[in-house]
C-alpha cells in the first residue's frame, strides 16, 4: 500500500497527522508508517523545510495508533529452518546441472549468511573465500544498514559430515559450472562478476547477475514444490529468518546472532530469540519436570 505525501504539505504537523491517520486506516502498521515518516521527514529536510517527528501533535496522533492497532510486527515471511529447507533442497534438479547447482548454493549460502534477497543476488566470485577445515568467510559489500558500502564479513561453518546440506560442498560444485560461464576470463577481474548468474532455458550460464526477484521465486517455488503449509509466506527473506530462528534454538546469544545477521537494532534480533526464550530456563520446566517424565 503506497499513499502519496501531498507535495505542498510545508512541514505542517497537522498535515503530517491526518497522513499517518490515512496509513493506519489503510492498514500500514505502526513499524511501517514510522519508515514512512522518516522518509517524508528526509524529503523536507532536503528542501529546506523544517518538519518536526516530535511535534506534541503528531505524537498524540502516532501514540493513538498504537494503542489502536498494537506495535506488534506482523510476521511476513515464514522461517525455513534446517529441516524446512532439507524439504526444499530436495525439489530441486540434480546437483550434475548447472541449476539444481547453482539452486543449492544459493539457499545454503543465503541460510548460513544470513543474508538478505539483494545481498545475496549481487555478492561477486570474490566475495567468498573457502577458508581450508572451517569454511566459507563471505564479505557483503553493501547491505540495507551499510548504505555506505563499508562493508562487513561473515563466516560460515561447513557441513563436511553432510555433503548435500554443506554451504562450502555445494558453493564448489556450483562454481564448477560457473567457472566456464562466458564471462570468465581467467584473469584478475573474474572475481568481479558476479557469483550467482541467469540461465538461458536451454540450461547456459548467462554473464547477467541473477536478481534478487529471481531469489524470491526460488525460496517461494521451492517451498510450493516441497509442499510446505502456508508455502504463501516463503520469501527471500526466509532464509534469513529461518537461520535467526534457528540459532536462538540452539542457544545462540543476542550478540552471536546480531553478529550473523547484522542487525542493528537489537529489538529486530530479538524477536527470533523470544520464541526459544519462552522455554529456556522457564521455571514451570522445574516444577513439572520434562515432557514425558513419569511420576
Amino acid at each position: 500500500m503506497r499513499l502519496a505525501w501531498p507535495r505542498a504539505a510545508g512541514g505542517d504537523p497537522e498535515t503530517l497527522a491526518m497522513y499517518a491517520v490515512r496509513c493506519a486506516d489503510h492498514g500500514l502498521t505502526v513499524a511501517s508508517l514510522r519508515v514512512h515518516l522518516a522518509a517524508i521527514q528526509a524529503a523536507h529536510r532536503l528542501a529546506g523545510v523544517a518538519l518536526d517527528l516530535r511535534h506534541p501533535r503528531l505524537i498524540m496522533v502516532l501514540e493513538g495508533i498504537a494503542r489502536d492497532k498494537g506495535t506488534r510486527p506482523r510476521q511476513k515471511a515464514a522461517a525455513a529452518g534446517p529441516e524446512v529447507l532439507r524439504l526444499m533442497l530436495a525439489t530441486r534438479p540434480s546437483p550434475t546441472t548447472a541449476l539444481g547447482a547453482r539452486d543449492r548454493a544459493l539457499l545454503l549460502l543465503g541460510f548460513g549468511a544470513a543474508l538478505r534477497r539483494s545481498e545475496l543476488a549481487g555478492l561477486s566470485l570474490g566475495d567468498v573465500t573457502p577458508v581450508p577445515g572451517r569454511g566459507l568467510r563471505i564479505l557483503v559489500r553493501r547491505s540495507k544498514t551499510d548504505q555506505c558500502g563499508a562493508g562487513q564479513e561473515v563466516a560460515v561453518w561447513a557441513n563436511p559430515k553432510e555433503p548435500g546440506f554443506c554451504p562450502l560442498a555445494t558453493l564448489e560444485a556450483w562454481l564448477a559450472f560457473r567457472r566456464k560461464g562466458p564471462d570468465i576470463t581467467g584473469g584478475a577481474s573474474d572475481e568481479e562478476r558476479p557469483l550467482f548468474v541467469g540461465m538461458s532455458k536451454a540450461g547456459l550460464l548467462t554473464s547477467q547477475m541473477l536478481s534478487d526477484k529471481a531469489v524470491w521465486r526460488l525460496v517461494k517455488g521451492a517451498a510450493e514444490a516441497a509442499g510446505l503449509e502456508g508455502w504463501e509466506r516463503f520469501s527471500g527473506h526466509s532464509l534469513r529468518a529461518g537461520l535467526a530462528t534457528a540459532a536462538g534454538e540452539a542457544g545462540a546469544d543476542l550478540a552471536q546472532v546480531m553478529r550473523q545477521t547484522r542487525h542493528r537494532s537489537a529489538d529486530v534480533a530479538l524477536g527470533y530469540l523470544r520464541p526459544a526464550d519462552l522455554w529456556r530456563n522457564n521455571p514451570t520446566k522445574g516444577i513439572w519436570g520434562e515432557p514425558g517424565d513419569g511420576g
